[in-house]
């Protein structure tokens, strides 16, 4: 059994991959849709291949890790993301998980008071938006040192995901990132924003998807296996305009093809369009430890030699889901639907998730707003 390294990057679009090099000229690349419209149902879906992930916005079991673990390998996750705490269950079959998410810079004294009221913070947001920014998460290369590093030292063959989030809004640290201003309007007034704003917006999401694309190089290249299955996609697109929007926006429920088509990106796999991202677990897990390791309970197939034929996408927000289904001609959207999974006698709905105040705070530092 090979090595698999499973990398996910955060908010990358499928008709950008053109900016990764490594990635779009060196592994197979496949069109697929999410299924989920923001990172913390997605990545559960994905690492579940179970719509229960999506609904719940949280891992439930089996997870692909504890697939592979209990296929024999070695299990290994990482994350800078606030979404992927162990709060949500990310951590379930890895042996080693890594979750580098700081409480880091709780910001003005006003804003900390005015989150613990509902009413008062939609308010003071409401005249004060909150600015995306990456400075409390670790940056890529530190993230990549560190996924190298847990990688060399595990017993083999081994499975590691990453999830990488210097590809997240505002695209950057400092100078590299969006400006403040233009992230604002971009997010509160598009209409207002010039075509060189535009361009600004554009030519930092490209470099951005390059770094991330020459870190990923990085870590294929360190690893200390021979021959790994490496697998690459994301857990949503981000919008530049399109019916007036701009970023993910999770509250808007927007199923846009945008937000929910990404590359799936492989070497030496070949898999079989259309596929939804729940198919990557599956179709990993079978090519390398054989059909039977793959969980009944799971929804995503192996599609190496047959592809689906419809993909469903789940897009929670506090209670409220939009559905989309879609047959790859055809699309149909649910706004506001009431959406349950009934499974086995047991039914799951999807409900508000309550967190605790530090994790909110780390959402909206990455300008989520509620």
């Amino acid at each position: 059994m090979r090595d698999v390294i499973l990398v996910s990057a955060d908010s990358v679009r499928y008709d950008y991959l053109d900016a990764m090099p490594y990635v779009s000229e060196t592994l197979t690349n496949h069109e697929t849709v999410t299924g989920a419209h923001y990172t913390r149902p997605s990545l559960a879906s994905l690492l579940t291949a179970n719509y229960q992930g999506a609904v719940e916005s949280r891992v439930v079991k089996p997870s692909v890790a504890t697939a592979f673990a209990e296929a024999g390998y070695t299990t290994i996750g990482l994350s800078s993301s606030p979404h992927t705490d162990a709060r949500f269950d990310f951590d379930a079959g890895f042996d080693v998980y890594e979750h580098f998410s700081e409480a880091g810079n709780r910001g003005s004294s006003l804003r900390q008071f005015a989150s613990q009221f509902d009413l008062v913070r939609k308010v003071y947001h409401r005249f004060n938006p909150p600015h995306a920014k990456l400075s409390n998460r670790l940056p890529d290369d530190e993230l990549i040192d560190a996924s190298i590093e847990a990688f060399n030292e595990a017993s083999g063959p081994r499975f590691m995901w990453l999830h990488m989030m210097g590809t997240h809004r505002p695209y950057g640290l400092g100078d590299d990132a969006v400006p403040k201003k233009i992230d604002r309007k971009a997010l509160f007034r598009p209409e207002k924003l010039t075509e060189d704003e535009r361009e600004v917006i554009e030519e930092k999401y490209r470099a951005t998807l390059e770094r991330a694309d020459a870190e990923i190089k990085r870590l294929v290249e360190s690893v200390d296996a021979d021959d790994p299955l490496v697998v690459f996609t994301s857990d949503h697109g981000d919008e530049f305009g399109e019916e007036g929007h701009y970023f993910h926006q999770p509250q808007r429920g927007r199923v846009a093809d945008a937000l929910i088509t990404v590359p799936t990106a492989t070497s030496d796999l070949e898999l079989t369009e259309p596929l939804s991202s729940l198919d990557i677990a599956p179709s990993i897990l079978a090519a390398e430890a054989g059909a039977d390791a793959v969980p009944d309970a799971w929804h995503g197939q192996d599609v190496r030699s047959e592809a689906r034929n419809h993909a469903l996408t789940v897009a929670p927000w506090h209670g409220s889901t939009t559905l989309a289904w879609q047959d790859f001609e055809t699309k149909v959207v649910a706004k506001d639907a009431d959406v349950a999974l009934s499974r086995g006698g047991e039914t799951v709905a999807a409900e508000r998730s309550d967190v605790d105040e530090d994790l909110k705070e780390q959402m909206r530092e990455l300008g989520y707003v509620e």
